[in-house]
């Protein structure tokens, strides 16, 4: 008999051919699917996803809502947790193919440990081949980390990461003010951690592979996307600037402390875009790819410090 009733929560916009396998992973798992269910919100994607979904036949129990306008992953996750019955949240993407015991390993963490969350390993597929920012992504966050131990929360990812519904509800959800991608799972992780007190670990066995394809380029426009998202995050938990690194990313302020200043232009200087094309091209190199982490940790710093140079003057609209 199963322990605990999940709900697993997957937003889904405009991602129909990642999200079938996302769907069919979850129908092959050992946890018993009587005590499984799975909400699916779409987000307005026009592209048939929700007529696939009504028309698919699963053995656990599949709840289909459709949003009318697109409204961001943030309110579409809350869409679905307020729609949910589980007691246990297991977050996971809709490009994302989950190892048959991934809710089974989920539900076991909860039953030893009270008042926590649960991230798991995203890695990419391996039919996806092993480009040096696969590498990269596969190395990053948590999996810096020991199976079993301790994490900041600011490594919780929703691609892969669980929590008990009630702390969810108690701190507010996901804030829907963060529409464009990036960050809205950083800030709930603070807010779990910072008012409902819990903590986070790596649960290294609770496995899903992402199943998109991302070239480099890819995944650092990605981060001149996320520049208004950081900012928001910033303003509304400002002591947590430095554990992102992000205090030296920022534009030069009149009120910076001369250390900070120093460091900031420091920084400016470092991820000129001159080096930063020097070093993009030469990432591919053989004779860099032993360092392929260090010269992807500097690209994405230069990336991030020209989204936050580029909104530095922008409102924090949605």
């Amino acid at each position: 008999m199963a322990s605990r009733s999940v709900s697993v929560v997957i937003p889904t916009y405009r991602k129909r051919e990642f999200l079938e396998p996302t769907l069919h992973s979850l129908a092959a798992q050992t946890y018993p699917s009587d005590s499984t269910e799975v909400v699916v919100v779409d987000d307005c994607s026009g592209d048939g996803t929700a007529d696939y979904l009504q028309g698919l036949d699963v053995p656990y129990s599949l709840v289909a809502i459709s949003h009318e306008v697109n409204k961001g992953r943030a309110a579409a996750r809350n869409t679905a947790i307020r729609a949910a019955t589980g007691d246990l949240v297991v977050f996971v993407d809709d490009d994302m193919r989950c190892d048959p015991d991934f809710l089974e390993q989920h539900v076991r963490f909860h039953e030893e440990h009270a008042g926590a969350v649960a991230v798991g390993s995203a890695v990419t597929a391996p039919e996806l081949g092993h480009a040096t920012v696969y590498s990269y992504l596969d190395e990053m966050g948590v999996h810096r980390l020991e199976p079993g131990s301790r994490c900041p929360s600011r490594y919780f990812v929703t691609n892969n990461a669980s929590v008990a519904r009630q702390p969810l509800l108690d701190v507010g959800l996901f804030d829907e003010s963060f529409r464009r991608y990036g960050f809205e799972d950083t800030e709930l992780a603070f807010r779990l951690e910072d008012q409902a007190g819990l903590a986070f670990f790596f649960c290294a066995d609770a496995v899903a592979y992402h199943l998109h394809d991302q070239s480099l380029d890819d995944v650092l426009a990605k981060r001149i996307d996320t520049a208004r998202p950081l900012r928001r995050l910033l303003a509304k938990h400002p002591h947590r600037a430095r554990e992102l690194s992000a205090d030296v990313l920022m534009p030069v302020g009149p009120g910076d402390p001369v250390p900070l200043r120093l460091r900031k232009l420091a920084i400016a200087a470092a991820t000129n875009p001159f080096f930063y094309t020097v070093v993009k091209w030469l990432a591919g190199a053989f004779w860099l790819r032993a360092l392929s982490r260090d010269v992807m940790v500097y690209l994405l710093a230069c990336q991030y410090r020209r989204g936050l140079r580029l909104t530095a003057g922008d409102t924090l609209e949605p």
